[in-house]
């Protein structure tokens, strides 16, 4: 008789997921599928907030840590793909950046990978004696410092204002740009591969944009064309979403809602984090909106401005897990589906919160429970989410902090996107 093979598909046993949720921690990446990293040192503090993912699986994640005496310095942790700390990265898989200011404190608001495996720091860094500029780092494909860019591979700054950058971007030709506050306008610089500043951009590779009403820079953009778009909070309390696009010379592009600046309002204070420029030009904006409860919310506009009826109701979205929900980034998945990555505050306890959207804004129910995933990182105090990147056709990787004993150091939690199957193979005389 001829032997006759039967194939089934089942769901994996052990702690997994119902069989229609999508989303759950993946067991081969550190300590069941959670990292914590604390810096060399004397208990020092760090927390990420940035990550990206390198072409072969490798992840970096930036943000600030504590000096030994006092301060803080830029970080950046570099992890293989197990979550174990790259050795080939500043020889413990760390590493430092800090400013010759007298007791200031650096940290970075963003990291950018730039093709050749160096990475830029991007953020601020506030001095006692000086003030507070921009701040910017580069390091080598092994973490140190890179003396071709700036001075010994950091430079700063200054802007009429109290000056921070949220966010950075980097141009096809390897340019960089920062985008943040100084004071309470909208600030910008854009700097040439070597660190000087670019002087066909703004005024002297600067600029400053006082807009009618104060503008908290969350997040930026660069769009295919070059134009840059920024979204912030936008007002003097109770906030709206606000949005400004940009031309590649920093001027002010008025063919996006007439004046260059959009605004949003969702009937509440709202902020948002985080901007994504989609393939056909249109622009999706998380946050979150506030009522007696902080929920996330999500809009869609189209390319000149205007609020996308397509998506959601009117244009706009939100989503409620039950407790406050916090957006710190939205990122696209291959199948246009969008997730947020932020942190969630209930009963006390904050946790890292993931949320996924269909492409027209509705919840998608099949993620995790009922379209959020929250992980206790690993204590009962503030875990929080700053950043979300895709780590491969079915991976997602966060970072942030968690806070053991009230001491922050980077975390970074790696999900699943898909339910894990296994293939049962078995025969039959």
């Amino acid at each position: 008789m001829p032997r006759r093979v039967l194939v089934f598909l089942t769901i994996a046993v052990g702690a997994v997921p119902r069989a229609e949720a999508d989303g759950m921690l993946d067991p081969s990446f550190g300590n069941g599928g959670i990292v914590i990293t604390q810096f060399p040192g004397m208990l020092p503090n760090s927390a990420a907030s940035s990550v990206v993912v390198l072409p072969d699986g490798r992840a970096a994640a930036a943000g600030a840590v504590t000096l030994p005496m006092s301060g803080t310095a830029m970080a950046a942790a570099r992890y293989l793909v197990s979550g174990a700390l790259d050795p080939s990265f500043s020889s413990d898989g760390t590493s430092q950046v800090d400013f010759p200011f007298f007791n200031s404190f650096a940290g970075a608001d963003d990291v950018l990978l730039q093709p050749d495996g160096r990475l830029v720091l991007v953020g601020g860094v506030d001095s006692f004696q000086f003030g507070r500029f921009f701040a910017l780092a580069r390091l080598t494909v092994n973490g140190a410092p890179d003396f071709s860019f700036g001075t010994e591979g950091r430079l700063t700054t200054e802007f009429p204002g109290p000056a921070w950058a949220v966010a950075g971007l980097l141009q096809p030709d390897g340019r960089i740009i920062a985008v943040g506050n100084s004071g309470t306008d909208l600030a910008a610089a854009r700097y040439n591969v070597n660190g000087t500043l670019d002087p066909t951009f703004g005024t002297a590779g600067q600029l400053t944009l006082p807009l009618p009403q104060p503008f908290t820079v969350g997040d930026a953009a660069l769009q295919p064309d070059g134009k840059l778009v920024i979204v912030g909070a936008y007002g003097p309390g109770p906030f709206d979403f606000g949005l400004v696009r940009l031309l590649p010379s920093g001027a002010v592009d008025p063919s996006f809602d007439g004046d260059g600046v959009a605004t949003t309002d969702f009937g509440a204070d709202e902020s948002t984090q985080s901007v994504i420029v989609l393939a056909d030009g249109r622009l999706v904006i998380g946050g979150h909106r506030t009522t007696t409860v902080t929920d996330m919310a999500l809009a869609r506009y189209l390319a000149d401005g205007s609020l996308d009826p397509t998506f959601g109701t009117g244009g706009l979205a939100t989503a409620d897990s039950g407790a406050t929900e916090i957006t710190e980034q939205l990122i696209e998945l291959p199948n246009a589906k969008l997730v947020i990555g932020g942190w969630t505050n209930d009963a006390n306890a904050e946790d890292f919160l993931l949320a996924r959207f269909h492409p027209d804004g509705a919840l998608d129910t099949s993620f995790g429970s009922s379209g959020f995933i929250r992980t206790d990182v690993g204590t009962p105090w503030n875990d929080r989410c700053r950043g979300v990147a895709l780590a491969g056709q079915d991976l997602l990787l966060t970072a942030g902090l968690v806070s053991p004993g009230g001491a922050p150091d980077f975390a970074l939690a790696r999900y699943t996107a898909t339910t894990p199957v296994a293939l049962l193979r078995f025969e039959v005389e």
